[in-house]
């Protein structure tokens, strides 16, 4: 299943064996684009067939990013979860499927640039196009030379967020109500998952480069060493960014929310009010009533530890006073 490389000196030869399979992903990920797309979505919304020429590249970039962000993000957290050599040896391992899975990212990457390109003055983003780029150049070097698998892998973990991000744009251009219960609820689960996936996992990741720079391999690295830490740095500035954006946006979203539901809603909001503050309550109270508990049985604990570790004090001082006073 898998091979962990240990051999001094460690030789990096080229590996284009999975060549196929980025060209197969490229060309798999074009159809869905261009053919399965247009024709799923008319069926499942009537709203696509009214969208602008630009509305319905966005829409179908957006469907093909949802399914291959839903396949990326499966196998990473089936590798990481059940592959646990990929741990083990984070700087340099052979395994067939996270090479299989960064290939596949390499061909929808590839793919995405093309129609991004091609389609530049309706859906041109100089943003997404240097993600796009450093990520490319990352795993191309993963990919090609065996290395850093584990960074290359846990890196995917952010494609958990994606399907949600779609989805809020969905809604958008099917004219969902931004003040509904479900463009709500997907907002919120999104900024939370968006921030859990991205921006939580930065100082996790790095903590992981840290522990490893110490070994004796990683001075072998050579200058994949800066390829992925330069790649990666780049990446985490520009997750912030679109969380900082989305945080913002998160806010909006909410005080408009909360003010439509003052002006249309005053007695539901009041009642929302009520149950949060019971609820918020209710935590506190029995959060303090197991610190409480905690701490007295903590005390408890010590005292009886320190009564039996001195029992004998009071007796041996006793015969101490009875024999010197004789």
């Amino acid at each position: 299943m898998f091979q962990i490389i240990r051999e001094f000196p460690i030789q990096f030869p080229y590996n284009f064996d999975y060549l196929p399979i980025i060209v197969l992903s490229y060309f798999s990920f074009m159809l869905v684009y261009l053919i399965v797309s247009p024709k799923v979505s008319s069926k499942l919304s009537k709203s696509f067939v009214n969208l602008s020429q630009a509305q319905k590249i966005e829409w179908n970039v957006r469907f093909t990013s949802t399914l291959f962000s839903m396949i990326v993000s499966i196998v990473c957290i089936y590798i990481l979860l059940v592959d646990h050599a990929i741990t083990l040896s984070p700087l340099i391992y052979d395994s067939p499927l996270v090479k299989t899975n960064l290939a596949i990212v390499m061909g929808f990457i590839l793919s995405d640039m093309t129609i991004i390109i091609t389609n530049y003055k309706l859906i041109g983003d100089a943003f997404t196009l240097s993600h796009h780029i450093a990520t490319l150049f990352g795993y191309a070097h993963s990919l090609t030379y065996s290395v850093m698998p584990y960074f290359a892998n846990f890196r995917l973990i952010v494609e958990l967020s994606t399907p949600l991000v779609n989805m809020r744009w969905f809604m958008y251009a099917c004219g969902y109500d931004k003040y509904s219960i479900c463009f709500f609820l997907n907002g919120i689960v999104m900024t939370l998952l968006f921030f859990t996936v991205r921006i939580a996992t930065i100082p996790l990741y790095w903590y992981k480069v840290y522990i490893v720079l110490d070994s004796a391999l990683w001075i072998k690295m050579r200058n994949f060493r800066y390829v992925m830490i330069g790649t990666c740095i780049l990446l985490d500035i520009i997750n912030i960014y679109w969380f900082k954006k989305m945080f913002h946006g998160a806010v909006v979203v909410f005080q408009c929310n909360w003010q439509y539901y003052e002006k249309h809603h005053k007695t539901h909001q009041l009642e929302m009010l009520s149950a949060y503050k019971k609820q918020v309550l209710h935590s506190i109270s029995f959060a303090n009533s197991i610190l409480r508990e905690s701490t007295k049985h903590g005390l408890h604990k010590i005292s009886s530890r320190f009564t039996d570790r001195n029992k004998l004090v009071p007796k041996i001082l006793a015969d101490f006073i009875n024999r010197y006073s004789e």
